[in-house]
């Protein structure tokens, strides 16, 4: 999907085909040069890619007049679109709040890894160039779901929740049983369900979130994993 957006981005740009796709690892996060050209090649190969020249040197690889063919521009509006799902989850929450950033650092994080396999990030998790709510948007489209904590009530993180839901993506709302008990959330969202956290109970809130997280993605947990319901949820 890398080499999609990159090729469909610069024609788009362009007007016309990319005279010489450069071989750089960095368009695909490639470790290698030559991997980054067997992923050309193989999308080549598959319809995806249209050039005027494939040519293996004695040093890398020649690509000319690259395009992207019917296929490859439905598979690139549609990861426009959201409709692509990456290997991570995005979480929106409020920086700069050191019990917060503890939490989910130790908590949070490890749960979702441990229990699903997926990677959760946050914004500070992504070191790339260009303009922050470009790279944030791009964050959130190729996300397989989205985690938005609400204890601070935070407008960022209600944004980038709203973003999501109107993508299509599974949203699950997270917020501090204390927090919640007194002041709820926004009117548009405290219908929502929502998995309340205790630092005093993490084990109840992580099983209720791996369960929701779970239930948004159409997984199934192992009989013996103990991941079931709990009150700590609030729909």
């Amino acid at each position: 999907m890398n080499l999609i957006r990159y090729v469909g981005d610069r024609v788009s740009e362009l007007g016309k085909p990319i005279g010489t796709l450069p071989c750089d690892p960095k368009i695909t996060d490639s470790p290698s040069e030559e991997l980054f050209i067997e992923i050309v090649e193989d999308l080549y190969e598959q319809g995806i890619l249209r050039m005027s020249e494939l040519v293996r040197l004695m040093r890398g690889a020649s690509f000319r007049d690259v395009t992207l063919s019917l296929e490859g521009w439905e598979r690139y509006e549609a990861e426009k679109r959201g409709q692509f799902a990456g290997n991570y989850g995005f979480i929106a929450m409020q920086f700069d709040d050191t019990d917060l950033d503890n939490f989910v650092q130790s908590v949070v994080k490890p749960a979702v890894k441990e229990n699903t396999g997926y990677d959760l990030v946050d914004m500070r998790d992504v070191s790339q160039a260009g303009v922050i709510d470009n790279i944030m948007r791009a964050q959130i489209r190729d996300a397989a779901f989205v985690i938005a904590e609400l204890s601070h009530d935070n407008l960022g993180a209600y944004w980038e929740a709203g973003y999501a839901e109107g993508l299509g993506k599974p949203v699950i709302y997270i917020c501090e049983q204390k927090k919640f008990d007194e002041k709820s959330t926004h009117f548009d969202t405290n219908h929502c369900t929502t998995v309340l956290w205790d630092r005093d109970n993490d084990e109840d809130f992580k099983k209720e979130l791996i369960a929701t997280i779970r239930r948004s993605l159409g997984l199934f947990a192992p009989a013996d994993s103990g991941i079931t319901a709990s009150p700590m949820t609030k729909y």
